[in-house]
């Protein structure tokens, strides 16, 4: 087990019902875990916040005594672990927060980005090799691969799959890190592992729904998906109905704005990204095996104000910094900055398949 003395947040901004406020409160105040209040002992929790001040941060200051740091480099003085969080929207903490992380923090200390690794493959993979020639273990996630899963299902080992999809809220880019952060774990368990991704393809709108009655992505999977949520929009809200979504047609009247991602992997499998505000409003995956059996779940985002997902994203944090030992692959964050910039591009350039040579692992 490493020392962990003093852990470092290091802020791009601070508000209530964020990232930042749920993680850093956890650390500084304790969390549910394993069937207890779990208060992180003798650690000391510093906090810099790039954007000044803000009343609720000099509070925790005050009243549970979290330390401040005016510069960065007061604050990763004598970290064992540093923990870099995002602007409420934003799929990636600011580069220069990360930087500061890979060349500042004690060699040997812990790193992990709430968010993407990067932005794009070429940095993510540059981080990677940063934090490696520093002794740094660096990681980066959200809660969306440890949350619950209701039901608590999994891919049985070696599985063949056949296809994938996730249904997801929000907006750019954060839906889509959370599509990808909720799906790729799942495929992890299948048979060879991930190898990557050969191209990818936007659809949106009319073109999206089209996609769908073509069979280029799957209208009885989506309904799959769809089963496990407890959020059913449109006549739902107003009376209680249950309703079929997808087998009524409802799905595209009540979508706002739809957009989706087919994503073709190097073994054949193809996943479905589907942003889809307005049908429901939780995360739900479906997985065909090939032998025809399908696998569904939501993803449990817990209610306001205390999230409660972000307690078990806690617990593997501070297991990965107690122990150095990273939470998942460090491949899979790799890939997941590298689709996040492909899906930018496919969405801004094109409307037919873009080529991913880059993003095949082996």
């Amino acid at each position: 087990m490493r020392p962990l003395r003093q852990i470092t947040f290091l802020l791009e901004d601070f508000a209530l019902q964020t990232p930042a406020q749920q993680l850093l409160d956890r650390f500084l105040l304790g969390y549910r875990r394993d069937g207890e209040f779990h208060r992180p002992a003798g650690v000391r929790i510093v906090a810099h916040l790039a954007g000044g001040e803000h009343a609720e941060l000099s509070r925790r200051t005050t009243a549970f005594g979290l330390t401040r740091a005016p510069s960065i480099g007061e604050a990763l003085t004598g970290a064992d672990a540093v923990l870099a969080v995002p602007a409420r929207h934003a799929a990636t903490p600011a580069a220069a927060l990360v930087e500061a992380m890979l060349e500042a923090a004690p060699r040997g200390a812990g790193g992990f980005g709430y968010g993407a690794l990067a932005n794009d493959l070429a940095a993510a993979q540059a981080r990677v090799a940063r934090a490696a020639a520093r002794e740094l273990t660096l990681a980066a996630g959200t809660e969306w691969p440890v949350t619950w899963r209701l039901p608590e299902v999994d891919l049985p080992a070696d599985s063949r799959v056949d296809e994938a999809l996730i249904v997801v809220q929000g907006p750019t880019p954060l839906a889509e890190l959370h599509a990808l952060e909720g799906l790729l774990p799942v495929l992890a368990r299948r048979r060879g592992g991930e190898r990557g991704v050969r191209r990818v393809r936007f659809l949106a709108g009319d073109a999206l729904w089209r996609a769908g009655d073509q069979r280029e992505w799957s209208w009885p999977l989506l309904a799959a998906a769809l089963s496990r949520s407890d959020s059913p929009q449109g006549d739902t809200l107003v009376d209680g109905r249950t309703q079929d979504l997808v087998g009524l047609g409802v799905v595209p009247k009540l979508a706002r704005d739809p957009r989706g991602w087919l994503v073709e992997h190097a073994d054949g499998v193809r996943t479905t990204l589907l942003m889809l505000d307005g049908v429901v409003a939780d995360h739900n995956f479906a997985v065909r095996l090939r032998e025809g059996q399908t696998i569904s779940a939501q993803l449990l985002r817990a209610p306001i104000p205390a999230e409660e997902h972000f307690s078990r994203l806690a617990a593997v944090v501070e297991n990965f910094f107690r122990t150095g030992k990273l939470p998942w692959p460090q491949a899979r964050g790799v890939l997941t900055a590298g689709l996040l910039d492909a899906l930018h591009q496919s969405a801004v350039g094109t409307t037919t398949w873009l080529a991913t040579p880059q993003l095949l692992t082996r």
